[in-house]
């Protein structure tokens, strides 16, 4: 059975970056980063932890990371920042009877990749290319910033990205995944994390992302 999560209405603004939970996701549930593919209960060696809400305007998700030594050689949007460094990606399917969804990334530089998968099996195929994914304008606008122990970041994602003037109706479900490649300081063995309940470490598997009700 997939894991779930409500898509609560959120209040206010975010005041400081460096807190455990910023006010404005209080009745949000927190949804830890994990590496359910070695485990049911197996952590990463650096934690982060998810929150996801809604405004008016927008799905909302704010993420805080551990991250003792930051990295990024990403220098521009729509760098593969994956490759890159330490990136964070938000995975959002609009629901099971849609094959598109967004796959967003952010480097702790303030960096933005913007994905649009029309159909996974046909990108996976070949038969649409990178380059008609890469560089898709969702409209999201975000906030990063390094805390104490790490970075935060804060991503608003439009309802318009999926082509609604406003928050779909009670009891909609969508699938999400927060993931994370957590570099040690230089590019190589990434460390993987990830919201979903992911049987390998793949994170395009959607049919493990967690509902989202609204």
């Amino acid at each position: 059975m997939a894991e779930s999560t409500h898509c609560t209405e959120l209040s206010g603004e975010i005041a400081d970056f460096g807190s455990e939970c910023p006010a404005k996701y209080d009745s949000c549930a927190a949804m830890p980063l994990r590496q359910h593919w070695l485990g049911a209960a197996r952590m990463p060696r650096e934690s982060a932890v998810a929150y996801v809400g809604r405004e008016a305007s927008a799905l909302c998700f704010y993420v805080s990371m551990i991250d003792s030594e930051i990295y990024t050689e990403a220098r521009q949007d729509n760098d593969r920042m994956w490759s890159l460094g330490d990136t964070v990606e938000f995975f959002i399917k609009p629901g099971t009877e849609r094959r598109d969804y967004w796959e967003v990334h952010l480097a702790p530089n303030d960096l933005i990749m913007d994905l649009h998968i029309p159909d996974r099996a046909r990108f996976t195929a070949g038969e649409v290319s990178w380059d008609e994914v890469v560089a898709a304008s969702s409209g999201s606008s975000r906030r990063v910033e390094q805390t104490d122990d790490g970075w935060a970041v804060e991503l608003m994602v439009p309802w318009t990205a999926f082509g609604l003037e406003a928050a779909p109706a009670a009891g909609a479900v969508w699938q999400i995944a927060v993931c994370r490649y957590n570099y040690p300081g230089k590019l190589e063995d990434p460390e993987h994390s990830s919201t979903a309940p992911l049987t390998e470490a793949g994170f395009h598997r959607y049919e493990e992302y967690a509902d989202l009700t609204f």
